[in-house]
């Protein structure tokens, strides 16, 4: 007997399916084609229906590295790989087209989201300005009449629409604030100029809570030195023409904070698509101490974990900064932060930078922990509590 060629296998299991499907009676072979329904999608400019195909992609109904770290993670990582994606063409559409009617293929379900926090809000906003950058054309946003409104005016009072390019309403000044509460909104630079101006939006921020300047110059110059050497450190070693990134970064920051005078509470996040601290902080010449700090913490960390190192060198850098000496806490940056919270007596500071976290407060032990997505940079969340100072006699 013959032997049947592929093709001929290929086109007779084509034509047994056909068969069948044609005996199937017409109200059951429209039952089941696929009803495709209708989403809103905002341009920026205005709503149009579009056509989808696929089902949406789930996301986490909390957004939150304090809460749900690993999901939060993942979905950063997904989310990053889809805005990114196809992005060094020269004719990326996030819109298909066919007869003149649009239609996408599948989107993540922002609807979905119950909670997210400023910092990671902050990340969403960076990974699609570096969309916009790459591709000149700003990813829609779809449904969004259906997001859970705490979401969407924590998106609103953050600016994130105009930083994304999606609105063309300036949603007002650089900063949102009522009696007790100060917001300022996403921040994005490159140059000196930018840096400078966003530490004096932080400084801003300090001065709503202390306006009467009445902290002594013991908290608060380490609070204001703290907070300019962030943005330098961001500026100068964040992006080093050495490192060769998985995504093409567009050497910027981003930041956002608040200042809460009821209970005197300063939150800053300060973000970058950088090479990341475990990658600049490991080319660093380091003393003999230092080498063997981190090689006796990651001997007793013993973790297969793809990003098993980070966390250690995340600590390395708290505990010695960007020195060349091996005394704790005398170079410039992280170390810094974490001295202001200690002055002040309460407060909490997270590192996040590529897969790893190193967590330090006042009321608890210093935890590290390492994940298997990357924040795709690093991240950094400073709290800290000004001390209530007493009255006067």
């Amino acid at each position: 007997m013959k032997k049947l060629s592929v093709r001929y296998r290929r086109w007779l299991k084509h034509r047994i399916e056909y068969t069948a499907w044609r005996r199937l009676s017409a109200s059951v072979r429209q039952a089941r084609r696929r009803v495709r329904p209708l989403a809103d999608v905002w341009t920026g400019e205005d709503f149009i229906k579009v056509r989808v195909r696929g089902e949406p992609l789930a996301v986490p109904k909390i957004l939150c590295l304090d809460q749900n770290t690993a999901e939060t993670l993942k979905f950063l990582d997904r989310l990053r790989r889809r805005l990114l994606w196809g992005s060094s063409k020269n004719d990326v559409k996030w819109l298909n087209n066919e007869n003149g009617a649009p239609w996408v293929g599948t989107y993540l379900d922002f609807s979905q989201i119950e909670y997210i926090s400023a910092s990671v809000a902050l990340i969403l906003a960076a990974e699609y300005e570096r969309a916009v950058e790459a591709t000149k054309i700003p990813p829609p946003v779809i449904n969004i009449h259906e997001w859970q409104q705490s979401v969407f005016d924590r998106f609103f009072e953050l600016g994130f629409f105009s930083i994304v390019r999606l609105s063309r309403i300036e949603e007002g000044g650089h900063v949102v604030s009522n009696q007790d509460r100060m917001t300022l909104r996403f921040l994005s630079g490159s140059d000196a100029s930018e840096a400078e101006a966003a530490d004096l939006r932080l400084l801003e921020l300090a001065e709503f809570i202390d306006p009467d300047h009445e902290l002594p110059a013991s908290i608060a110059v380490p609070i204001n030195t703290a907070l300019s050497e962030a943005m330098v450190n961001v500026r100068m070693h964040a992006y080093p023409s050495w490192h060769h990134f998985q995504f093409r970064p567009v050497n910027r920051w981003w930041l956002t904070g608040t200042a809460d005078r009821t209970t005197r509470t300063l939150t800053i996040s300060i973000y970058d698509q950088g090479a990341s601290i475990p990658i600049t902080y490991d080319r660093l010449a380091k003393p003999a101490g230092i080498e063997k700090f981190i090689r006796d913490r990651l001997d007793l960390l013993m973790t297969p974990k793809p990003y098993a190192s980070d966390a250690v060198h995340i600590e390395s850098a708290m505990r010695y900064g960007n020195s060349q000496s091996e005394r704790p806490n005398r170079g410039k940056g992280l170390p810094q932060m974490q001295d202001a919270i200690e002055r002040c007596g309460e407060g909490r500071l997270n590192v996040h930078s590529r897969g790893g976290r190193y967590a330090y407060a006042t009321s608890t032990k210093t935890v590290l922990d390492t994940f298997k997505h990357s924040v795709g940079g690093t991240l950094i969340e400073w709290i800290i509590r000004l001390p209530q100072l007493e009255p006067q006699r």
